[in-house]
């Protein structure tokens, strides 16, 4: 069966060329040159219809520039995003705005995503009355099914965002969302900025909305609780490479990477004793200028000569892949 969702070698690179003052001072002699910011290298995994995955790692891993690769806001550097067998870069403009529309991005602050100079009713019927989804005179009873939809009340539709709390404002982003009528939702950190209480709820209705929706996720964080309580499969990635990707219950039971090891040695248990917190030694390398060979190598306790010149190739048996050179008794 085709994905929903395929990547193919996806790489993303930002480019700071040098400024006025800087290209000045390369006329006086000083060495000047641009720099390159390696957020993405050479990405690729699938997501099946009505899957939910979870894609985690540290911070400044690249998971949110990848998200916005495949919702559209950003294009890839190299490679290919295929979204229902179609490659956007192969579709005219008209195709490639229909493909946009059903794939949505859900942001983590809720009230810089949303216009302060708006009423909810604007906000979230905007997009649905552009591409002919709605009428004027049939919005306010469309705006007030979806704010229903995720648990608001219709008479809120008339507030502006400032009027709201944190997990209300994130569930107007949700029914923006939801409005165009999408089949695959990218949620970037979209309860990370919220009371745990609220999360469990916001939790909660994306879990309800994937079965009276039939929607698919790709769900972007850094609580390893969160991914492990919603998604099915989890890709981990590390400074712009995926490491690991497996499904949740095999990658939190038997986690091969040493990253991941580390990773889920850092998540609280209620059991098991007294344990005493080790973070991984050493700081993320820069992306900016990544290291040669396994970008994780320079944190690694058990990376050998092979892991510092030679990347290595992701292995995959069944349904988990791992990247490491130490990978059922390889030599490093």
């Amino acid at each position: 069966m085709t994905p929903m969702l395929e990547l193919r070698e996806v790489s993303r690179r930002f480019e700071r060329k040098p400024d006025v003052i800087e290209r000045f001072a390369g006329v006086l002699g000083a060495k000047v040159s641009s720099q390159t910011v390696h957020a993405v290298d050479r990405v690729s995994f699938e997501v099946r219809r009505g899957e939910v995955v979870g894609l985690v790692g540290e911070s400044g891993c690249g998971k949110s520039t990848l998200g916005r690769m495949i919702a559209g806001l950003l294009p890839p550097s190299a490679g290919e995003i295929r979204f229902q067998g179609q490659s956007s870069t192969n579709l005219d403009a008209a195709a490639r705005r229909r493909q946009r529309l059903r794939l949505q991005m859900i942001f983590q602050d809720p009230m810089s995503s949303l216009n302060p100079r708006m009423k909810v009713q604007e906000i979230i019927g905007e997009a649905a009355l552009y591409h002919r989804l709605t009428t004027p005179a049939e919005m306010p009873g469309y705006v007030a099914r979806l704010l229903d939809q995720v648990s608001l009340d219709p008479a809120y539709a008339s507030r502006y965002p400032h009027q709201f709390s944190g997990g209300q404002r994130q569930r107007i982003c949700i029914a923006r969302a939801l409005a165009v009528q999408p089949e695959f939702l990218v949620c970037d950190e979209s309860v990370a900025a919220l009371d745990v209480s609220i999360q469990a709820q916001v939790i909660n209705l994306f879990q309800q909305l994937r079965r009276d929706l039939q929607l698919t996720y790709l769900f972007i964080s850094h609580d390893l609780g969160v991914v492990q309580h919603l998604a099915d499969r989890v890709v981990v990635m590390y400074l712009g490479r995926v490491v690991e990707s497996a499904p949740t219950q095999t990658l939190f039971a038997q986690p091969q990477h040493p990253y991941t090891q580390a990773l889920l040695d850092q998540v609280p248990r209620l059991h098991g004793g007294r344990q005493a917190f080790r973070p991984i030694q050493g700081e993320i390398a820069s992306a900016l200028n990544p290291p040669p060979g396994c970008h994780f190598h320079t944190r690694c306790p058990k990376a050998g000569p092979r892991c510092r010149r030679e990347a290595p190739e992701p292995v995959t048996e069944g349904l988990h892949t791992v990247a490491c050179h130490l990978h059922r008794g390889g030599v490093a």
